[in-house]
């Protein structure tokens, strides 16, 4: 049994169900095709900064905070290896959700619009026939006239393209919270390569987590111990949890010319996300609404060349993460983080002008950040603002 839509989608996470939600509100029949069942557990510290907030506010009208956000925070604490710097405080809020929940409400948001999706289908690179446009899928042919990847870091689109990949480990688990305590929201500097550890506040638990530049017996070796750094005050153990890894785009570009011309990746898959913080969510959901936008153009002018105008509409984003992989070999490197992590347990307003205008809002990016900062810090708004002054 064969089926035909104008776009077929390859994973339901947020990158891909954003897609479907632009194209159906766009009048295009649509189909994601992912290989678990809704609701599914997903590796991920959950963060939702306010620009991600503000972006589906914009592209779900109607979809409530409430029904996903399952906890915030105001103050951050950052550590240098196992001491405590300092902790900052913003007027932004930072929110927290559980990707089983707010993928599912994405996904339904979809269907509700008049997407179609074809669940617990794991598909091999061999399924896709760019020549035919077709992807083989259980028993039957799905036809397609454009094709978007939306499976993360080792999705099948960039696998049957042959993709070379860039991407790097992180590991995760989940460490109870006891209710009657302070919340806390931490950042760890000092103990991987090349990246950091999270400690998250949700509903009934701790999300702790570590990623690096490292091969992977490294990182695990070294997010162990910080995993049992994170339970010193509990009896339990690190063995009586459950530690995931999954990969994440280190922000290096993606040799996408390997790809056919009507088809295109989003989010993860993509190599989008913010090499400094990790952040992915945001980066997935923006390219999604970019991609249904330059299939709608290519299709209105009767082309199936979406790539180059994909390409081109993205290319924003991909000079952010450039800027921003710049910053993190400064950043990171040992003694400038050392330097670093010295100079803002006095001088903090840099750091809450980083995590307000650059992380949570989105205002300005890591290619002007740095000179608006300069050239404003000794006038108004950015002296005077109660949210950057200690």
């Amino acid at each position: 049994m064969s089926k035909e839509f104008d776009v077929l989608i390859i994973g339901g996470g947020p990158a891909g169900a954003m897609t479907g939600i632009e194209l159906c509100r766009k009048g295009y029949s649509t189909c994601i095709i992912d290989k678990e069942i809704f609701p599914r557990p997903k590796l991920c510290g959950g963060l939702l900064t306010q620009k991600s907030t503000d972006l589906l506010a914009r592209y779900c009208p109607g979809l409530d905070p409430l029904e996903f956000v399952v906890e915030q925070a105001q103050t951050v604490d950052f550590y240098f290896q196992d001491k405590k710097v300092n902790r900052f405080t913003t007027r932004e809020v930072y929110y927290f959700t559980e990707r089983t929940i707010f993928d599912h409400l994405l996904v339904q948001y979809y269907l509700k619009l008049g997407g179609r999706m074809i669940q617990q289908v794991a598909l091999r690179p061999g399924d896709i026939d760019f020549g035919k446009n077709t992807v083989t899928a259980g028993t039957g042919k799905i036809y397609y006239k454009y094709l978007v990847g939306a499976d993360g870091c080792n999705g099948v689109l960039s696998r049957a393209a042959k993709i070379k990949r860039h991407d790097f480990l992180c590991l995760e688990a989940c460490f109870p919270r006891d209710p009657h305590n302070e919340k806390e929201f931490r950042i760890y500097f000092g103990l991987a390569n090349m990246g950091y550890g999270w400690y998250f506040p949700k509903k009934e638990h701790y999300c702790v987590g570590m990623g690096g530049e490292e091969s992977g017996k490294a990182i695990s070796d070294k997010a162990r111990r910080y995993f049992r750094e994170a339970l010193n005050s509990q009896s339990a153990q690190v063995e009586d949890f459950a530690v995931k890894g999954a990969l994440l785009p280190s922000g290096r570009k993606l040799n996408t010319r390997r790809l056919p011309k009507n088809s295109l990746l989003v989010g993860d898959a993509a190599g989008f996300a913010d090499p400094v913080t990790g952040e992915g969510i945001y980066y997935a959901m923006l390219s999604g609404v970019q991609a249904a936008g330059a299939i709608d153009a290519s299709a209105k002018n009767k082309k199936r060349n979406v790539l180059k105008r994909y390409n081109k509409s993205v290319w924003p984003i991909r000079k952010d993460i450039r800027a921003a992989r710049f910053w993190k070999r400064i950043l990171y490197y040992p003694p400038i983080l050392r330097a670093f992590m010295k100079h803002i347990q006095t001088h903090t307003n840099f750091v809450r002008f980083y995590l307000k205008k650059v992380i949570a809002t989105g205002e300005f990016n890591y290619r002007n950040f740095l000179r608006v900062y300069l050239k404003n810090r000794a006038f108004s708004p950015f002296a005077h603002d109660p949210d950057l002054t200690p």
